[in-house]
């Protein structure tokens, strides 16, 4: 049986490294670091090897594309490409139009702002548009437009084109490891609150403080994950990647933690009800298989080709459950209930069920990534 105690643990490090380097900590963002640094150190050695007239945009771009990447995906390069190309060919063309003045780039700025800002709005590879706009009617009252926005779609096309080779070739993340990890530790939190849930409503815990402590983190753990999906598609396929099968598994992720919500919200109403385990024995059991069966599906997300879970004792808890039930119904054991205790009880008992349920799908799913 779960207690109160329940706590949710972010970081997905087991137990033997209890203190770890900072080295095993900070791995990531040190990687992420040192690549962002060598892209940029790599486009400029070109830019000043070879005297590119203006060519620390390049240098920029390699910086921008790099820090936007999570593994080797070819998006955020794609992105910038196009930004900075419909923004350079945008001014270029507005900017003779209306002419090289104070007055006329303002009001070529604005147009032009505004126009890449709604863009922005529906399509993330607009994101850079405004900008190279922006810098090509600054500067192209100097130069040649047309010269200006060309150099600044070549530089960002070589930028970008390193950005891409050093994640792809140096450390790559494989954004769609990192989603496993993720949904691993969002499996964790909900195996915390699930385990919070049922102690307050099968032991009479008060609990209610640390209930909405768990759920708060398991929302924020949940953020990202959409952004992740899209580097998962999108990163090259160095293995063979179902992502049908994983877009799957985080649609009934999430379904379980809808479930979680819902039930962390009628805790207190469980607690009123005082869910007697002793008129559903199996309650308990099915409870600890239940937890149980959210640290062995978290543990084998994370890792890659691990043994599956088995979820014999899940389904036997299930059975057993569906037999307490049925000899409830028989008997009649909650008809003298007070409609206030008798909803909550079974509103209690389904979703135990359901969660168990929910639980055989993504052992299921788990197979198929």
């Amino acid at each position: 049986m779960a207690s109160s105690s329940t706590s949710l643990t972010l970081p997905a490090i087991s137990e033997a490294q209890s203190a770890p380097s900072f080295w095993i900590r900070e791995a990531g963002a040190i990687k992420q670091g040192i690549k962002t640094g060598l892209a940029g150190t790599i486009t400029y050695a070109i830019y000043a090897g070879w005297h590119l007239p203006q060519g620390y945009w390049a240098v920029f771009a390699a910086l921008v594309v790099t820090q936007a990447n999570i593994g080797a995906s070819w998006r955020a390069a794609l992105y910038r490409t196009i930004g900075s190309t419909s923004g350079a060919i945008a001014a270029a063309l507005l900017l003779p139009l209306l002419g090289t003045g104070a007055v006329q780039a303002g009001i070529s700025l604005f147009i032009l702002a505004s126009f890449f800002a709604y863009l922005t709005a529906l399509h993330p590879s607009f994101s850079a548009a405004g900008f190279t706009a922006a810098l090509i009617l600054v500067f192209g009252g100097i130069q040649e437009p047309w010269h200006v926005a060309w150099l600044r779609v070549e530089y960002t096309l070589l930028g970008a084109m390193i950005a891409f080779a050093v994640s792809a070739l140096l450390w790559p993340v494989q954004a769609r490891v990192s989603l496993r990890t993720k949904m691993g530790t969002i499996l964790q939190g909900a195996g915390a609150l699930y385990g919070a849930v049922t102690a307050a409503a099968l032991e009479g815990l008060q609990n209610q403080e640390e209930v909405r402590a768990i759920e708060k983190q398991l929302h924020d753990l949940r953020r990202g994950v959409t952004q992740q999906m899209e580097e998962a598609r999108g990163e090259l396929r160095f293995s063979h990647f179902n992502e049908g099968a994983l877009q799957a598994f985080v649609d009934q992720a999430d379904q379980v933690r809808r479930r979680l919500t819902a039930m962390a919200e009628d805790s207190s109403l469980y607690v009123q009800a005082r869910v007697q385990p002793q008129l559903v024995p199996s309650l308990p059991k099915l409870v600890a298989s239940s937890i149980r069966a959210f640290t062995d599906l978290s543990a084998a997300l994370r890792t890659p080709g691990s043994e599956l879970p088995s979820v014999a004792d899940l389904e036997r808890a299930v059975r057993d459950l569906d037999s307490d039930l049925a000899r409830l119904r028989e008997k009649r054991v909650t008809a003298p209930f007070s409609l206030d205790r008798m909803l909550p009880f079974w509103s209690f008992v389904f979703n135990m069920r359901e969660m168990a349920q929910d639980l055989r799908r993504l052992r299921s799913m788990l197979a198929e990534l």
